[in-house]
């Protein structure tokens, strides 16, 4: 299971030792968890103070842009 939240994007990246990508249709963040070999989709907070855990998905990803760390 996917921890719950996250303080920032850099902490997200962290802890999956991964890059965080942002979906361009809703604007929520993905990161692949590799040692699992799943996807997990999380969002920003209102007034964006920490990530929260949305869902994985074993599914097709949609389009996304690299987002951490920056290019």
């Amino acid at each position: 299971m996917a921890i719950q939240n996250f303080h920032s994007l850099q902490a997200l990246a962290q802890h999956f030792d991964s890059v965080v990508y942002q979906d361009t249709l809703d604007d929520s963040l993905l990161v692949n968890d590799t040692l699992n070999n799943i996807w997990h989709r999380y969002a920003w907070s209102h007034g964006r103070r920490e990530i929260k855990f949305v869902e994985s998905l074993s599914n097709d990803l949609p389009i996304l842009v690299q987002v951490y760390p920056p290019l």
